[in-house]
Order: C-alpha cells, then structure tokens, then sequence
C-alpha cells in the first residue's frame, strides 16, 4: 500500500501541475488569439486586439448580422470619409447585449480610445439571454453575471477549463480537430480572413458559417420578448459610449422579406419601447435605406446579407451618414 501511496503520490501532483498550466492558459489572451481560426471565443479576441491597436475613428457594434452585414470600406466610400480614417466592424456572431457590453468595456480598458461614431445595429435576439458560443466567461462583466444571476457562468469565468468544456466538445467535429491541430503547431487566420486584414468584415456566403440548427434557434429568438437584463446592458453600453464622448446611433441590417422590429416605423411589438428609451440616452437613430432594391442574389440566408448586400447597404450607409453628420475639426 505505501509503496502505492509513492506512485500516486507524483503522478497527482504531476496532474495537478498539468491541470493548473491548462487552467492559466485558458485565462491568457494569447491562447484565445492562437485559436481564432478554431473558436468563436477566438475570432473575438482577434477582433478585439486589433480595434485596440487600430484605434477606429467609426466602430460597428452588433452580432453576426452586422459581422456579415457592414463593410467599412465600403461605408468609407459612401461617406466620402479620407482613407486614414479607420473604421472597423465589432460584430460577433452569437452575442447579445451582455457580451457586446463586456467587449466594449474590456476595449476601453485596452486603452481604446472612445470612437468618435458607434453605429449599434439592433436586432431582436441580442435581447436573448444566449450562449452556445461560449462568449460569457471570456468577456461579460463579472458584476453583470452576478447581478443576472448567470451564477454557472461566472464560476467559468474563473475556473474557465469547466465553463469551456462545451467548445472543446466541438472538436468532435473532424474540421474543427484539424484546425485545432494545425493551429496548435503554426498560425492560422480565421475563416474569412483576419481582423487585422479585413477591418473585422466577414463576407457571408450561403452556408458557409451557420447551420440550420442554428438559423431556427435564431428564428426563434426573434418571435421571443426582450429579457428585461440584456435590455439594461444596452442602455448602460449607450450610456458608457455617450458619456465617453462617442455619438450612438442605431441601425438595422436588411433582412430578407422581414422588416426590423425596430426604427421609427415598425410596428408595435415587445420591442416597441427600446428605441425611445435609447433616444432618451442619446442614441439616434439612422435611416439608412439601400440605393437599390436588395434581391434575393443579395442575401446569404434569409436572416443575413452576402457580400454584394452588405455593399450596397454599407454604401448607403455611409451616404446617410454624411448627410445627418457634424462637421468634423
């Protein structure tokens, strides 16, 4: 028995000092950043270090919508802005306001400086209360998960190689192993491109980032009421923008043969009351309509524009906003 007790003695330790390396790489930046190519988690830092460092003049805020649907350059050229001026587009496919909260926080806290124009696109399922990609214990606030009672989720955010088991479940999926691999060994670029190349635009192609799964559950969220807690986290993210000197202003993406629930003239719905609200803390809201009519060849899938789309839109974009915009100094 002793001579057993002696065994297991190192081997314990051993595991425990195994354990405790795999626990403080998961809570270092760097491992999330080596792994973009691999985890949503991943692509997100990789979107965050690079706002940090390129410094944007115009930041774009919202989920995979705008992560598809809003390309800088394009709305650059509709705004006639110079090409010094930086925008770059923050949208992170599966977030809600808790996470978009979080990673405008943790930016600032980077030493991002507070971007002169912050366009929120607004969509119904970042009111959702939703985290299949694993965002919460990386990037929401420690106090928002308490005051939420997300209790699971900030125990992760600590002990983060229990709250990440569910990402690294999906390595089941034999592409996923493979980059998961090759990344391991060299770098990788996430799939569309890094954010220091693209400005954090995706282009959204037909089937190329969700499956049908999870364009229902998305569907699904749209048809759900706002949680009264994601509804608070976008007014303290207004808030947070508007007293750091950035002007808000809210959009919608297109959809395909469904109107937003939001903006002046859509209809009366759970959602109804969000955007007075927001105007009431100093948010605008933006109208941008398409220079042409967008056509279903426009359209990644019903919930998402493809390149060519988010162009025009982009385009249209920033045409409205060099109409509505002070002068700059």
């Amino acid at each position: 028995m002793r001579a057993l007790a002696r065994q297991i003695g190192p081997a314990a330790a051993w595991a425990l000092v195994l354990l405790l390396g795999f626990e403080a790489a998961l809570h270092c930046d760097a491992w999330l950043y080596r792994y973009r190519s691999v985890f949503a988690a991943g692509r997100a830092e990789d979107k965050m270090r690079h706002a940090a460092r390129q410094q944007p003049d115009t930041l774009f805020v919202g989920n995979s919508r705008t992560d598809n649907g809003l390309s800088p350059a394009a709305f650059r050229a509709g705004a006639d802005l110079p090409d010094r001026h930086v925008a770059f587009n923050l949208g992170l496919p599966g977030a809600n306001t808790l996470v978009l909260r979080g990673v405008v926080e943790r930016l600032l806290e980077r030493g991002m400086k507070p971007p002169a124009d912050v366009f929120i696109a607004l969509d119904e399922t970042l009111f959702q209360d939703e985290d299949s990609l694993g965002y919460y214990g990386f990037f929401a606030l420690r106090d928002d998960l308490w005051q939420d009672g997300l209790h699971g989720a900030l125990f992760g955010s600590w002990l983060r190689s229990w709250y990440y088991s569910g990402n690294l479940r999906q390595l089941r999926e034999p592409d996923k192993l493979g980059r998961f691999i090759e990344a391991t060994f060299h770098e990788i670029e996430p799939v569309g491109g890094s954010a220091e190349r693209t400005a954090g635009y995706r282009q959204g192609r037909s089937g190329g980032f969700q499956t049908a799964e999870q364009l229902r559950a998305q569907e699904a969220g749209t048809r759900a009421p706002p949680d009264p807690r994601m509804t608070r986290h976008l007014f303290d993210l207004v808030e947070r923008l508007t007293r750091a000197g950035s002007r808000v202003h809210l959009i919608a993406v297109p959809m395909f043969e469904r109107a937003s629930a939001f903006g002046p003239d859509a209809a009366a719905g759970p959602y109804a009351d969000i955007l007075p609200a927001l105007e009431a803390r100093g948010a605008r809201w933006l109208e941008a309509p398409p220079g042409r009519p967008l056509q279903p060849g426009d359209f990644a899938d019903p919930g998402h524009l493809n390149d060519s789309g988010a162009r025009v839109f982009s385009t249209s974009l920033g045409q409205a906003f060099a109409r509505t915009a002070p002068p700059r100094p």
